[in-house]
């Protein structure tokens, strides 16, 4: 069971590039809608073994053939996490793509997953030492990026989501990685602690330090007699908005669970964020849909929100209850035109 255990949390911590191909896309995409409905040479990546459900979400409004694979595919566990500002960003662009949902299920007293078998099989198919949760196959490019914000980068800077200048690029790595430390504290309260008030109260206290920051950086974007920005960079979307309204999210949901003050009601630039954001018509498919109301924040053995909402997942009582998101097979997800 603790070994199980370690892989999770090394698969949540989280280029391998052709030497004789370069993306055929610049760094900046002004027709996003090109890059959803292109037509994919070979196939690469378009089954998992190890995925307890694979998901095709389409958008009416691209031209592909509904038999062509989707150019992206990303994987993650069967929860939100860090999987989930990946997804939501490809629903923004209304970009067809693959969702790889990897289970995790009890096995005795301990732990078991497809990805673990899986793994060492993807490592030397696709020649990537750094496999791991999460990762981007990207079909057109033939290769397979992992770690985190290589892959959101990759993802916007493909889909026009990583701002309109150098400058803005740099703003956007910055933004992903100050993002990130949030998202670190949260993961060591769920998956190290011991679901405690107080080491909520801990955790809460660190990540306002970084909540603070990002405060601060929505008050520079602020225009006197304008509204509140609901972009972090350039006054449109791009990469880091989507981590930031993640994280915004579940840190509610914790200051929900425990009875804290709320976090938003410190940061009132951050909370009008969140609230804006949410609202915007891009990103209604996504927040109405399965992926954001039917998985849990965190996985089976995480202390907070490892059941859809912030309910705890108990070893030997909830395996019936995971089955709602758990092992669903091949679905296909279309949007309304």
């Amino acid at each position: 069971a603790k070994l199980h255990l370690l892989h999770i949390i090394n698969s949540c911590s989280l280029h391998f590039a052709s030497a004789t191909h370069h993306s055929p896309f610049p760094l900046f995409v002004s027709n996003p809608s090109t890059v959803a409905t292109m037509v994919l040479p070979h196939p690469f990546m378009t089954k998992s073994s190890g995925a307890g459900t694979t998901i095709t979400v389409r958008f009416p409004s691209n031209a592909a053939a509904p038999d062509e694979p989707p150019r992206f595919a990303t994987g993650y566990w069967a929860i939100r996490g860090l999987g989930a500002p990946l997804r939501m960003m490809l629903c923004a662009a209304k970009c067809d793509h693959t969702v790889f949902l990897y289970d995790v299920v009890e096995d005795g007293d301990g732990w078991k997953s497809g990805w673990w078998k899986e793994k060492p099989q993807l490592i030397e198919k696709y020649s990537q030492p750094l496999m791991n949760l999460p990762f981007v196959a990207d079909r057109a490019e033939r290769r397979m990026v992992c770690q985190t914000n290589a892959c959101m980068a990759h993802i916007a800077q493909e889909v026009g989501f990583w701002g309109s200048t150098k400058e803005e690029a740099s703003q956007c790595e910055e933004l992903l990685c100050e993002i990130y430390d949030v998202r670190n504290i949260m993961f060591y309260f769920a998956y190290g602690g011991d679901g405690s008030k107080e080491v909520a109260e801990k955790a809460l206290a660190d990540a306002k330090k970084h909540f603070a920051k990002l405060e601060a950086v929505l008050k520079l974007k602020q225009v006197k007699g304008a509204p509140t920005p609901v972009h972090l960079v350039g006054g449109k979307v791009s990469a880091p908005d989507f981590h930031f309204f993640e994280m915004l999210d579940q840190y509610s949901g914790l200051c929900s669970c425990y009875g804290l003050p709320s976090l938003l009601e410190d940061y009132p630039l951050s909370k009008a964020f969140k609230d804006g954001f949410e609202k915007l018509e891009e990103n209604q498919f996504y927040l109405n849909s399965w992926l954001h109301t039917g998985l849990p924040h965190n996985n089976c053995m995480a202390c907070f929100a490892s059941l859809p909402g912030e309910g705890v997942y108990k070893h030997g009582e909830s395996a019936e209850e995971a089955k709602a998101w758990k092992g669903k097979g091949e679905i296909t997800m279309t949007a309304e035109k």
